[in-house]
């Protein structure tokens, strides 16, 4: 090593000890909150024990408060046998078995399996987790368990791991709930083997001893794309690891995942022994230990401490790279030119997949909007707008179309810069709630809208835009509009808007009840709004304009206009992330991995922080809303490119 080398690692060092310092000290301040009791051995836990640790992609180790002190891994070892899983079986094989999908619900829910499959939603949740365990099998004169052992110790570059026996008796004693899953797993044939044994194996991995340290490196090795940072051995495939942290950031924190990427914008897991371990790819992990637990089970000194160490860091994953973002000078000078084309590959790119696409059947118009149902379904456009203004296209990219659902995204920016976050998310939540888009179902919680990307949520956000009266309201949402197109203003399709009015009773429902539950004041006017909101019409050039402005930093990369301040763009991309596209919103993260989000007009935007959008329009969707050829073609895009978010 150099002494430049050494030097630039002394000073990364000073740098994360005085991230946890100052972590860990906020975090100290912290009161409520209370240790998990129902397993009778966890409640013995010391509720003032506090430890933070760090160890970054190149080794360098920090650690504060009671890191050596050993605790249960619990639901902390879900990522990593899930990631096992799928390098014994393959994707497909484990996804038989189980979904990806966030469900809104808690950690031990027993209530929801998905309808048309019967798989439990995703492997975070114990009955997801339980049919994952069920797939490790003895391999190479090695049984289970020590299989697990073996796995846990690699990551955290240990020679050793052991299961603490009066945990793993009290798990075993007190799993009543977990049983009942099992047994429903087994009925759906989800669940392989005898159910005595996977239990036991699965209590058993709860049962596994770690501190806090052992939980940084084991997630440093996670943001190493499977190898351990100190000691350089692969302990996981990299595609593993990218199916891991795409399904540790939309359900690793169950019903507080979308508020936890909202914030912090990191890959994380809890488990009720009061244990976080967080995954800043690329960069480092962190881990937390603090017994307490909030009402969802996760340790309540920790998310605050792992909150502040992402802000401080900047760990943000959508934070798109502020180099990359366009300055003013440079979007009105790409303005002032003609339309400049993207690079040669780009190009090449986009017609390859549009070739390999537009023959591809699947899905059906949306019905009850006449206008979208006469649409030709043989309609099938590209359209990519990078940072620095380049464009390419392939087909039917001059087309309009209405933005329908898409438009929640902008809508939602635009109340985000005009009232703050406090004020929008006083109406609305952060959460991926595994109901359609269309769901008449609110936070029981709160009796808030899930998120602002659903109808009910949109509505909500259509209540905050600023301005006397509707023609001012819906100027803003149409001036605000154009600056993310790079235009002077959008316009509405009249038509569409009314046969809105017209098909429009559900959202009426959906308005009645906002209404009811003081969530707006005029269900009306908000209704109104969304309507016209929905019924904007734009072409696929246009939305990838749009989408390019997020990419950007909130800048559009042609006008240079400022359409949203960057702080609020990694809201807005996590949010669309986690919950863009409804119930596939975390099948399409999985898939894609970009933040995305469609209309049932047949529109879709996908966003690359720092780089570019892809915009398609194919009218045939997919029975949660999604256009069927435009999703495969991002999937394309993505693969080809590798630009997923954990790639």
């Amino acid at each position: 090593m150099t002494k430049a080398d050494a030097a630039m690692l002394r000073a990364q060092k000073s740098k994360m000890q005085a991230a946890l310092a100052s972590a860990l000290g906020a975090a100290r301040q912290l009161r409520g909150g209370r240790v998990a009791d129902y397993i009778p051995e966890l409640a013995k836990a010391d509720p003032a024990s506090l430890a933070l640790a760090a160890c970054t992609q190149d080794g360098v180790l920090c650690e504060l408060g009671d890191a050596a002190l050993e605790f249960t891994i619990q639901s902390i070892s879900k990522p990593f046998v899930y990631g096992l899983a799928l390098a014994d079986h393959g994707v497909e094989a484990v996804h038989r078995r189980v979904g990806v999908e966030p469900t809104g619900d808690s950690f031990n829910s027993i209530i929801r399996l998905e309808q048309s499959t019967n798989r439990p939603h995703n492997p975070m949740i114990n009955a997801g987790a339980i049919a994952v365990t069920s797939l490790i099998e003895a391999r190479e004169g090695k049984p289970p368990l020590q299989r697990l052992l073996d796995l846990f110790a690699a990551a955290a570059g240990r020679k050793s791991m052991q299961v603490d026996l009066p945990v793993y008796l009290s798990e075993a004693a007190s799993g009543h709930r977990n049983r009942a899953i099992a047994h429903l797993m087994k009925h759906f044939g989800m669940l392989r083997g005898d159910i005595d044994r996977t239990l036991e194996l699965y209590f058993q991995q709860c049962s596994v001893l770690v501190s806090c340290r052992d939980l940084a490196v084991m997630a440093a090795t996670l943001a190493n794309q499977g190898v351990n940072p100190l000691t350089g051995e692969r302990v996981l495939p990299a595609e593993a690891v990218t199916h891991v942290l795409n399904v540790m950031l939309t359900c690793g924190l169950y019903d507080f995942a979308g508020q936890f990427a909202f914030e912090a914008g990191i890959p994380a897991k809890s488990g009720v022994c009061g244990g976080i371990l967080a995954v800043a790819q690329g960069k480092a992990g962190l881990a937390c230990f603090s017994p307490p637990l909030d009402e969802r089970g996760n340790s309540l000194r920790g998310l605050a401490a792992l909150r502040e160490l992402s802000q401080t860091l900047g760990l943000h994953a959508f934070d798109a790279p502020h180099a990359l973002r366009p300055s003013a000078r440079q979007a009105a000078v790409s303005a002032r030119s003609s339309r400049r084309a993207a690079p040669a590959r780009l190009d090449t790119l986009l017609a390859e997949v549009h070739r390999r696409r537009r023959g591809e059947s699947g899905g059906a118009n949306a019905s009850y909007i006449p206008q979208l149902a006469q649409s030709d379904a043989r309609l099938f456009g590209l359209a990519l707008c990078t940072v620095r203004g380049e464009e390419a296209a392939q087909g039917d990219v001059d087309v309009p179309f209405t933005l329908q659902a898409a438009a929640n995204v902008f809508t939602y920016s635009l109340a985000l810069q005009a009232r703050g976050k406090d004020a929008v998310h006083a109406k609305v939540g952060f959460e991926p709630s595994g109901n359609p888009f269309n769901a008449i179902i609110f936070d029981p919680r709160t009796q808030r809208p899930f998120n602002p990307l659903s109808n009910a949520g949109a509505i909500a956000i259509c209540s905050t835009i600023p301005g006397q009266g509707a023609t001012a309201r819906l100027n803003h949402v149409l001036e605000g509009m154009g600056r993310f197109a790079g235009e002077e203003k959008l316009r509405v399709d009249l038509q569409v808007l009314l046969a809105e009015r017209q098909a429009g009773e559900r959202n009426k429902a959906i308005a009645c009840l906002l209404r009811n539950f003081n969530v707006i004041d005029d269900e009306e006017a908000a209704l109104e709004l969304y309507f016209q909101q929905c019924s904007v019409s734009v072409n696929c050039r246009q939305l990838a304009r749009m989408g390019a402005t997020l990419a950007a930093g909130g800048v559009n990369p042609r006008g240079g206009q400022v359409a949203l301040d960057a702080d609020h763009v990694k809201r807005v991309l996590a949010l669309m992330y986690m919950c863009g596209l409804h119930d596939g919103s975390g099948q399409f993260a999985f898939d894609v991995g970009m933040p995305a989000k469609s209309g049932i007009s047949g529109g879709l935007v996908a966003v690359v922080p720092g780089r570019f959008a892809v915009a398609a329009l194919s009218p045939p969707v997919d029975a949660k809303g999604t256009s069927v050829r435009g999703a495969l073609a991002l999937r394309d895009i993505s693969a080809a490119l590798k630009v997923g978010l954990f790639a």
